[in-house]
């Protein structure tokens, strides 16, 4: 079986970590019986060494957007190169992969299947091309992809709904994550407090994410500068793309905020688990998600999450783990109080929320149910 993703490239991402864990497990479990390409549109990045090393190849158009000849001239590249594989199926991923597919040959669209992660684009957080990429495939949905593949009930309405995507081709497909990956581990814990000097007694909320504004950074460290008024041993360590002291519109924001002892930037981090580990809490305060990976990736951890409603992040969390109904800094304020004293004052509540949270995912978001998922859509819709 041949099957060609075409993703925009492999950096650290959502969608390319989901990549990766479905090409790993597939490879792994079908070896010689299954061939697997990537074609990235811009480039490859942190993913590409690993794939390559489960025998996945690995080819980069390098598109440059604002020049229209080298564009077309990419484009006759990958109808050749699509041609030459003669793949039995095709999955882009995201909006610009998804419209790239319209220029293949047309022998191969009932080949083709589209992948949307994302739940809502608007102008205050999307860029315009964005959207209009979006709607340009919503109105050529009834006629390339055989399928499209959602990761939320939340994306799949609001594509449908506003931006015409065809609602015959629509499949849900959860995330998957492996619980080998993610795991509780005390030794890991006691590390990252080690290696950070937190005392034993010090309550640690983590966050998770690149800084954009869509995660609504800015309502959770207002709502942390008054959160330490009443807790003199709580701190906020924050890992992510550009989460660091060289980011200077971050830096201002505790500077002014008068929090610049409470708060720790960790940037970008290849592996999440020690941190996972070493926090006592998960903090999503993002405005709009589809399928957060964060959010499973530290329940499997036994890590509590308190989140927006953002998403399918309530699907998710499903009692073992707690839910913003609104998103503003009195808000978040307010459940973090109220989620800190179950900390300190419930250690029961928190011992079976611990225990749940991983035992939720490993139930429902297990990698081998979405790789076998992907295959029989694939082979059989």
């Amino acid at each position: 079986m041949k099957i060609i993703h075409i993703i925009n490239s492999l950096k650290k991402g959502g969608a390319e970590g989901n990549l990766y864990r479905l090409c790993k497990f597939h490879k792994k479990k079908y070896k010689n019986k299954i061939n697997i390409t990537i074609i990235t549109l811009i480039d490859n990045g942190f993913y590409e060494k690993e794939l390559r090393k489960n025998g996945i190849k690995i080819i980069t158009l390098d598109i440059d957007k604002k020049n229209f000849f080298s564009f077309i001239k990419k484009i006759i590249y990958l109808r050749k190169s699509i041609k030459k594989q003669n793949p039995d199926i095709i999955q882009s991923w995201m909006y610009h992969s998804n419209f790239i597919t319209l220029f293949i040959p047309k022998v191969f669209y009932d080949k083709i299947f589209w992948n949307i992660r994302h739940t809502i684009l608007n102008f205050k957080f999307s860029k315009k091309t964005t959207i209009l990429l979006s709607i340009i495939c919503g109105l050529f949905s009834r006629i390339v992809p055989k399928k499209i593949i959602y990761n939320s009930e939340a994306s799949i309405k609001f594509h449908e709904n506003h931006h015409f995507y065809c609602m015959n081709k629509t499949i849900l497909i959860n995330n998957g994550y492996s619980d080998k990956t993610y795991y509780p581990s005390k030794y890991l814990n006691l590390k990252f407090r080690k290696n950070n000097k937190i005392n034993k007694s010090d309550i640690i909320l983590g966050f998770a994410g690149r800084y954009i504004e869509e995660k609504n950074i800015t309502s959770l460290l207002l709502a942390f500068s008054s959160l330490i008024k009443s807790y003199n041993n709580v701190y906020l360590y924050m890992a992510g793309k550009d989460i660091n002291h060289e980011n200077k519109g971050l830096t201002t924001s505790v500077f002014n905020l008068k929090i610049k002892n409470r708060v720790f930037f960790l940037n970008e981090q290849k592996n999440l688990l020690d941190f996972y580990n070493g926090i006592d809490m998960l903090v999503l305060t993002s405005h709009s998600e589809s399928f957060p990976n964060v959010i499973a990736e530290a329940m499997l951890c036994s890590t509590p999450v308190l989140s927006s409603d953002a998403g399918c992040s309530k699907e998710i969390i499903n009692g073992c783990g707690f839910i913003m109904i609104n998103n503003d800094h009195r808000s978040i304020l307010k459940n973090l109080k109220k989620t800190i004293d179950i900390i300190k004052y419930k250690k029961k509540k928190w011992s079976f929320l611990k225990k749940n949270s991983r035992l939720k995912i490993k139930k429902n978001y297990s990698i081998e149910e979405m790789s076998n998922t992907y295959i029989k859509n694939w082979i059989f819709k």
